[in-house]
């Protein structure tokens, strides 16, 4: 059985696509394979992939009908052999690290969905900034990308990428089946490792979707998870005493305007 499954969707990426795999060809973990599923490109994307397709042998090429994110996704980890499986989108890119310093979590059993410190490139830079991702803070927003390394039988209990959120946060609602549901623990390498492409709201269709079907999204997620709203209720009084700095990343207890407690905290807790 392959170790790690990365599963890459992709509609008309060929501008990028090559910078992604060959991110992945420069892992210095080696027992993994590559599924590409190729959305229904109408760009040079299909001939981008053969060329890779013909010179690696661990590297599948799927072709589906234009059917979104959602289904790609769920089709390629369905033919995955992989214990684990890593989500990449065709955009993206990851450090030569990346896959061996996440399954080196998971192995130790450091946690059940094993995400990184990100970092942003494109027509921005910098990192990405996160809240810890447990589930008092998931059910505020998300505190992971798309890309994170889990199990696959994981992957199958909770029933895959749900459909209802074809138009946008696939990736969110996935996470908190996974943790508000089942109870399965995040836990966040403190390197940055992963590196997620900024482009402008033309080149993006994601974008533009989520940000047209925003609140309805979130009504769905809500609607889904009730337990949301008592964690959302509980962080903002929590905030009347606490608050958790993202940029120096400190916690501070604060009565009245005057800190009594302060430390430095990891992004797992």
């Amino acid at each position: 059985m392959t170790e790690i499954s990365i599963i890459v969707p992709c509609y008309n990426q060929g501008k990028y696509i090559s910078e992604c795999l060959d991110s992945i060809l420069a892992q210095t973990f080696i027992d993994y394979e590559v599924i590409i599923v190729n959305d229904g490109s109408t760009d040079e994307t299909l001939n981008v992939v053969c060329s890779y397709i013909d010179k690696y042998h661990n590297f599948r090429l799927i072709n589906q009908k234009n059917q979104g994110v959602v289904a790609a996704r769920n089709y390629g980890i369905s033919l995955a052999s992989g214990k684990y499986i890593y989500p990449l989108d065709a955009d993206d890119r990851i450090a030569s690290d990346c896959l061996q310093v996440l399954y080196d979590a998971i192995s130790s059993n450091k946690g059940d969905i094993i995400t990184s410190r990100v970092a942003k490139f494109g027509d921005e830079s910098g990192e990405m900034l996160f809240y810890p991702p447990n589930r008092w803070y998931l059910s505020l927003c998300n505190c992971l990308v798309n890309s994170a390394l889990f199990r696959k039988s994981d992957f199958e209990k909770v029933g895959g990428y749900d459909g209802a959120f074809s138009l946008g946060i696939e990736d969110y609602d996935l996470w908190l089946n996974m943790v508000l549901r089942h109870s399965f623990k995040i836990y966040r390498v403190q390197k940055i490792l992963f590196f997620y492409r900024i482009k402008n709201l033309l080149e993006s269709r994601n974008k533009r979707q989520m940000n047209q079907y925003a609140f309805e999204l979130k009504m769905q997620l809500l609607k889904k998870y009730p337990q949301m709203r008592f964690y959302k209720f509980f962080m903002k009084m929590l905030r009347l005493f606490y608050n958790y700095d993202l940029k120096d990343n400190q916690c501070r207890i604060k009565i009245f305007g005057i800190t009594f407690y302060e430390r430095c905290v990891g992004n797992n807790g």
